[in-house]
């Protein structure tokens, strides 16, 4: 029985598109033989390696653990939750709008993204009250992910964490879940909204170039020692769970294979079918990473 077949037949929520099984097989296939000393691993981290719910609760993003805590106001007195909301409302749609283009959708993440930044540099936040409410927040890893990155660090097998969300939120969070990254994360890197602050902890600027759902391609790594690390690596697992999240990779030369892994939260028969399309192996509704630490551990 082939790699992909065994897959298939042992976990129900996991998806290939029929004309794939076969290119994909090959993927991983190769992806084994070559090994480890090959391969570098590219994913995306809200609801990728975070759960998308816990306990019938959707677990915050990490924009989400700074924008709803209910401390956090604007000079006006007003919440910026609840400004925060209203922006969600109308753009998360848009991204998640399976009939639109990346073309389309991009003009409007780029807004929502700027209004969200201006909201948080104009609001009472500051870098001691953001390690606090990491410290507090509902962020969790989906289970199995502690395992997957605490092995490719102490295997010097280099991570890429693209994020839309908020970089600084994501090196708190993987401190504090994990200690393998805490004392040794050479091997890692993370492109992300970072924020700038002041001698005194305030909010100065974010990042010069806005990183939202849909750009993570445009996104240029020559010039970093990530780049260096994986120029004799060029089998890559990706892992995604939108569908921007495959040009990840968009960057990167010399590429020989990539096995795009897509997580498919709040799944219908018409998502899956877009999703088959775009990732090589979809995981639909699943809080673990079960499936990609057995593909890694292969390797």
């Amino acid at each position: 029985m082939s790699f992909i077949e065994n897959l298939l037949k042992t976990y129900s929520n996991v998806h290939v598109h029929d004309d794939k099984r076969k290119d994909v097989e090959e993927v991983i296939r190769s992806l084994i033989n070559d090994g480890r000393k090959m391969l570098h691993v590219v994913t995306d981290f809200d609801y990728t390696l975070t759960m998308y719910e816990k306990d019938g609760i959707i677990v915050p993003s990490t924009f989400g653990v700074i924008v709803n805590n209910e401390q956090l106001t604007l000079p006006d007195g007003s919440f910026v939750r609840d400004r925060a909301a209203e922006l969600r409302a109308k753009y998360h749609p848009i991204e998640h709008d399976v009939h639109l283009t990346v073309e389309e959708k991009t003009p409007h993440m780029v807004e929502w993204w700027h209004q969200l930044q201006s909201l948080l540099l104009r609001s009472n936040l500051n870098q001691s009250f953001i390690h606090q409410l990491v410290n507090q927040s509902e962020l969790h890893l989906r289970n199995g992910v502690r395992e997957f990155i605490t092995e490719l660090l102490q295997s010097q097998t280099p991570i890429l964490i693209f994020s839309a969300g908020l970089g600084d939120v994501i090196e708190l969070c993987l401190k504090k879940e994990i200690p393998e990254f805490k004392h040794n994360h050479e091997s890692s890197h993370i492109v992300s909204n970072f924020i700038q602050y002041d001698s005194n902890g305030s909010l100065i600027s974010f990042s010069k170039k806005v990183m939202h759902s849909l750009n993570k391609n445009e996104h240029e790594l020559h010039d970093t020692s990530y780049y260096q690390s994986i120029l004799k690596r060029p089998n890559v697992i990706l892992l995604g769970d939108s569908l921007g999240d495959v040009g990840m990779v968009g960057g990167m030369k010399n590429l020989k294979h990539v096995l795009k892994i897509g997580y498919l939260n709040r799944s219908t028969p018409a998502k899956l079918e877009v999703y088959k399309n775009v990732f090589d192996i979809v995981i639909c509704d699943d809080q673990s990473f079960h499936i990609p630490n057995v593909i890694l551990n292969a390797c």
